[in-house]
């Protein structure tokens, strides 16, 4: 099912705003992180029944890096992965169908709207889980370029299945990956394989200073919840209950060299008689989107001038990173992700 819109009009009124000010402030001083409530697992817990796991991935671009996120997905125990896409210009949609994925919806924007994109994977979820008829369904929202996974070598639905019922949201400790060799990803295995240098992204959306929070509970006669941008918060007419041990999720924002450059410049540069998708986003905000950030920085990253690349902040963008070996910078348990191949298979 394909649908077109109208993009909203071009206007920079709202750049450098008090709200964004303020909004900033409050993630940095941790202040009014009130939304969510932490509560460490009981001794005891009282469960809501069999996991089901379905997973929901938004895409644009995304055919180098598309099947080794559905794999992931199925891998850590999603019985369903659907598709959200905003008309990629590549082939992202076949290479999903083929992973096994279903394209749940493609709809065409000309711009970067972020609020559309949050609305089309709400409906989704409604949708698919009001159909199954379940009483719960949990779901794993990402973009294409995250790679979560459980604490303690479990896969998520494993690490699900021991949750109290209280729980309805789980927080995720994100970790930027950076290439620091060639390759930097073959297609259909995990980035982990070739990135393993990263550094933690830490700012406090929640009191345990979780960057996103990736899982949400459908509730067939609970409070509805819905995801926020950037997937950094829940949205509920109720405060919500997380748990202190939360999962883990990669991002890699850089894969292969040229494909990488390819997409930033699709997103970034004016395309033909188009303006770059992302300047609705930059005339919204009053600086520079991430995106067109990543691109300038291109060379830095791929050449590990590590000083000069930036990191997201609770204040903006700051340069300089020093990305570690991932497995350095957790317990040894926790470091175990599960695959969907053998090490032979990469030799």
């Amino acid at each position: 099912m394909t649908s077109t819109v109208a993009s909203p009009p071009f206007d920079g009124s709202q750049a450098n705003s008090w709200r964004r000010k303020a909004a900033l402030l409050s993630i940095g001083l941790n202040i009014g992180r009130r939304w969510s409530k932490p509560e460490s697992l009981p001794t005891g817990p009282v469960t809501a029944g069999t996991v089901r796991l379905n997973a929901v991935i938004s895409t644009w671009h995304e055919a180098d890096i598309i099947a080794s996120t559905v794999a992931n997905a199925f891998t850590q125990g999603c019985e369903r992965v659907f598709i959200v896409d905003n008309d990629s210009p590549d082939n992202t949609t076949a290479v999903a169908l083929e992973a096994g994925a279903e394209i749940a919806r493609v709809y065409s924007t000309e711009y970067w709207d972020e609020g559309r994109r949050i609305s089309e994977v709400s409906r989704v979820i409604d949708r698919i889980s009001t159909e199954s008829g379940a009483e719960h369904v949990w779901w794993l929202i990402c973009d294409a370029d995250e790679l979560p996974h459980g604490p303690s070598g479990l896969t998520i639905a494993e690490y699900l299945a021991r949750l109290d019922q209280r729980f309805r949201i789980v927080g995720a400790r994100v970790f930027n990956h950076y290439p620091s060799g060639v390759p930097a990803h073959i297609r259909g295995t995990h980035p982990l394989d070739f990135q393993p240098l990263c550094q933690e992204v830490r700012v406090a959306w929640c009191s345990l200073r979780h960057w996103k929070h990736p899982l949400m509970r459908w509730d067939c006669n609970g409070v509805p919840v819905y995801p926020r941008a950037g997937l950094h918060k829940i949205d509920a007419s109720v405060q919500l209950i997380e748990p202190t041990e939360g999962i883990f999720l990669h991002h890699f924002q850089y894969r292969e060299r040229e494909n990488t450059q390819e997409r930033l410049r699709r997103l970034c540069e004016d395309q033909g008689s188009k303006r770059a998708r992302s300047a609705f986003d930059v005339a919204r905000q009053g600086h520079d989107s991430d995106a067109i950030r990543r691109l300038v920085t291109l060379d830095n990253v791929y050449e590990n001038r590590w000083s000069v690349v930036e990191r997201p902040t609770a204040g903006g963008q700051r340069k300089g990173v020093q990305p570690k070996p991932w497995e350095l910078q957790v317990p040894a348990n926790d470091a175990v992700v599960a695959r969907w191949y053998s090490d032979s298979d990469l030799r």
